[in-house]
Order: C-alpha cells, then sequence, then structure tokens
C-alpha cells in the first residue's frame, strides 16, 4: 500500500494514456505503449515493453486497459527502487476516475474532460433550434453520453468543426417536438459516423448501437468527442489561413518543410516564437509537464496583450493560483476555453493543447507579413486544396494512424508515390514488396517508378 498514485499523478497518467489511444476504444497496443512510456521518459526497449506488456494483459489480446496501464508504469518505478517487485504487489487507485460497468467491462474515463467538453458544444451549439432540447449539457456525470443519443448533437458539431461536411437536410429532426423513431437515430448516426470519418476522425469499434447507449461506452464517446473537438480548433491553425506562420521557419528549413509540420507542432512553434520574442528561457516541447506551471502561458498572455495581461502570476507560488490569474486573463482577451484552473495545473495534455488552441484561434498575436516576407517565402494564394474531394481524402489519409505519415495537400504529397503505397500496406497489409520500392526517390525517375508500382497494384 505504499506505493500508491496520487490523484494529480492519476489524471496526469490518464490524460499521456488517452493521448495516444488514437481511436479512443479505452485500449493501447505494443505501439502505442511503447509511445506513451516514451514520452513519460519510462522507455527502455522494446523487449521492456512486450514482459511489461505479457504481464498485465490478462485476457492476451494484446491490449491494455488505462488500470492495467497503471500497472506498467508502477511495476517500472517499482522495479527501479526494487528489482524483485511484482504486479501481484501492484496497487492501483482511480478516485478521480468515473468507472461504468459497460457491456465489454468496466470503463474509466476523467471528469474533467467529460466537462469540458460538454461545455465547449454547448457554447459552440447554442442557438441552434434542431439540438435546442438537448442544451445546455450538464458538465457533471454522464449527460453528454446521453445526449449524443439522437445523432443530432454530433451532426451538429461536425458542421461547427468543418463547415458544410453534413447537409443539414439529410438528418432528421424533431418536427413539433416529436420524438424521433429508432429508425430515424439509427440513420442519424450512420450519417455522423461517416461523416466524422470524413474529417479524419478514428471511429474504430464505434458504431450506431455504441452512441445510442452513449452512457454505457463513455469512453467511446469521450474519444469521438474529443476528436471532433481537437478537429474544431486545429483546423484552420495553418499557413492557408494564417500565413504569418511562416515565421515560425526554423534555421535550415524550407517552406515545404513548415507545410507539412501537424497543428499541435505548428502551435508548439507559434507558443515558442512568443517565448523567445519576450527573451525567456524556458522552451515547450509538450502540453503536459512544460505548461502545468503556468509560467509558459502567463508569458504568451502578456506577448499577445501586455496592457491587458500583466504577469503577476509568476509571484504565485501555487499552479492552481497561477492557473487562475492565467484563466482570467484569457477571458479579458474573451478567448472561449472551457477548463479549469487545475486541468492546467494537473498537466492534462487534452485540455491544455485546447487552451493553447483557443488562444490562437482568438489572438495569435502575429503581425501581418510585409510583401516582402510573401515574396521571400514564395506564398501562393492557391485554393487547390480547398475542394471537399481534396479535403476529404487528405483527412481520411491522416486518420489512418501511419507511423511517420501526415500530408498537408493531398496533390502534392503524394507525387513520389510513397504516401499511396504505404497506405495501401495500411489497408491491405502485406500487398507491397518493399524490395521493389525506391524508400529515398530523389529523382524524377525513382518518383516515377514508385508510382508504377502503385498502379500495378491498384489494377491487381
Amino acid at each position: 500500500m505504499a506505493h500508491q498514485f496520487s490523484q494529480s499523478e492519476i489524471a496526469e497518467y490518464k490524460s499521456h494514456f488517452g493521448t495516444f489511444d488514437h481511436d479512443g476504444d479505452g485500449n493501447i497496443d505494443f505501439k502505442e505503449l511503447t509511445a506513451v512510456l516514451k514520452n513519460l521518459s519510462l522507455y527502455e526497449n522494446d523487449s521492456q515493453v512486450t514482459k511489461l506488456l505479457s504481464e498485465v494483459d490478462k485476457n492476451k489480446n494484446g491490449t491494455i486497459e488505462f488500470g492495467e496501464f497503471l500497472d506498467v508504469v508502477l511495476n517500472i518505478k517499482l522495479g527501479k527502487a526494487n528489482t524483485g517487485a511484482g504486479f501481484a504487489k501492484v496497487y492501483t487507485k482511480q478516485k478521480d476516475l468515473i468507472q461504468v460497468q459497460g457491456h465489454t467491462g468496466t470503463h474509466s474515463f476523467a471528469e474533467e474532460e467529460m466537462a469540458a467538453f460538454a461545455e465547449h458544444l454547448t457554447v459552440y451549439l447554442e442557438g441552434d433550434a434542431d439540438v435546442a432540447h438537448l442544451l445546455p449539457i450538464d458538465p457533471k456525470g454522464l449527460d453528454l453520453c446521453k445526449k449524443v443519443r439522437d445523432g443530432l448533437l454530433l451532426s451538429k458539431f461536425i458542421n461547427v468543426a468543418v463547415k458544410d461536411t453534413i447537409d443539414v437536410r439529410a438528418l432528421n429532426t424533431r418536427k413539433g417536438g416529436k420524438e424521433l423513431s429508432l429508425f430515424q437515430i439509427n440513420e442519424n448516426q450512420t450519417l455522423s459516423i461517416s461523416s466524422a470519418k470524413s474529417i479524419g476522425v478514428k471511429v474504430t469499434n464505434i458504431g450506431a448501437s455504441e452512441l445510442i447507449e452513449g452512457e454505457k461506452s463513455p469512453h467511446l464517446v469521450l474519444g469521438l468527442v474529443w476528436q471532433l473537438v481537437k478537429v474544431h480548433l486545429l483546423n484552420s491553425i495553418n499557413l492557408k489561413n494564417h500565413p504569418e506562420l511562416v515565421r515560425l521557419l526554423e534555421e535550415g528549413e524550407t517552406l515545404a518543410d513548415l507545410l507539412k509540420l501537424p497543428p499541435e507542432q505548428l502551435l508548439l512553434r507559434w507558443l515558442n516564437y512568443h517565448l523567445k520574442n519576450a527573451k525567456h528561457p524556458k522552451k515547450v516541447t509538450n502540453w503536459s509537464s512544460d505548461v502545468k506551471d503556468s509560467e509558459a502561458y502567463t508569458i504568451l498572455l502578456n506577448q499577445i496583450s501586455p496592457a491587458v495581461c500583466g504577469k503577476e502570476a509568476l509571484n504565485k507560488s501555487d499552479p492552481v493560483e497561477r492557473a487562475t490569474i492565467v484563466l482570467n486573463n484569457s477571458k479579458k482577451l474573451e478567448v472561449k476555453a472551457p477548463i479549469k484552473p487545475r486541468d492546467i495545473a494537473s498537466g492534462n495534455p487534452r485540455l491544455n493543447l485546447i487552451f493553447a488552441a483557443a488562444v490562437f484561434n482568438q489572438c495569435p498575436g502575429l503581425d501581418p507579413l510585409t510583401q516582402e516576407e510573401i515574396a521571400s517565402a514564395g506564398l501562393m494564394d492557391d485554393d487547390v486544396g480547398d475542394s471537399r474531394e481534396e479535403r476529404a481524402f487528405r483527412m481520411w489519409i491522416n486518420s489512418l494512424g501511419i507511423e511517420d505519415l501526415y500530408i498537408t495537400n493531398l496533390f502534392e504529397d503524394v507525387t513520389d508515390g510513397l504516401v499511396l503505397l504505404k497506405v495501401l500496406d495500411h489497408v491491405a497489409p502485406g500487398i507491397v514488396s518493399w524490395k521493389q520500392v525506391e524508400k529515398n526517390p530523389s529523382n524524377k525517375f525513382k518518383k516515377v517508378s514508385n508510382n508504377n508500382y502503385v498502379v500495378v497494384l491498384v489494377n491487381n
């Protein structure tokens, strides 16, 4: 009993676990466990991960749930202090997690995340007559999970996340307050799931039945809503909407390098750009431990609006007090971020990402580019990437979760054939003979060779 996690530790581990649980099913596999252990600086080698996974994977399905993940973390820490420590002596405590008995066992989820997402949807769907009967969503408990039942809440928010994804005429809405039939609800859910997938959301293990009975699968609802909130807040963080981000180029990089960065990385660079301009020594590398003390946020808001946001938070030693001042300052800038001071102070990576993205979307603090900067950067006013089809295919590819693969422009990023080959190999494992692939297509002939191979595989 001497080795127990504090509530703040559990909240932090739950957030890390959720960050790498890409499909939101409440489980992580070998690859995802490796990634989260590296993120927590607990990784030693693949053999270590294999051994740990086999020890705690009670049903031997190759994946582990959060409770088992805590066993892994604690065993590593115990192992460092006492090599003979075994899993039978491990005690895991999950006081700050809500546990719900579902069809496939007991599932846990972070209460603070459920509350934040409930408030987020309430704010951005306010005034929509079609979901007026569902608002406001109670941030406490499972109200969000219950209110996704008829498919309207998710469908409407999908259109908030990416405008015009769903033709609202295809939705079954309540006419004269009349309840929807189960058939109409299923139609709405099928539409919302397929639409979510089209904008890059992973919907593995999520079907209409899971959403209709959302309170029995809160971890699935939470994972799906998190991805939608993330798309909503990060969708506009790119060079097309904010060409000023070209200033984030680092020495030796080209514009093409910057274009390949996912929004989360651009957001980190943006934050560090402001810290550097403030001559602050700190560099942020993650949305957890590096921002939980609110120091970076205090400097960021002061850089954006020094007349409104002071640095008085730095005089406080308590992280929650600091975070309270930071959130109060952000409200002065009209930033919509439904998070609490303890969410920042606990180092919750999802909620800290939400906060940083909300600040960027409201007031990025970047001056417009001069004509000289535009010319030197080679920026072009090109709308080719805005077509519905290009966006759908691009986001679908990004949603596959292929390692080291993220595309920002479908037409440009597939020219060397490698992206298409990786997608084919993911969809039909083993179809690609990588011995025949030019893995470093440095010239036109090698690119043509790869693309010819793509055509051969597709035609077969």
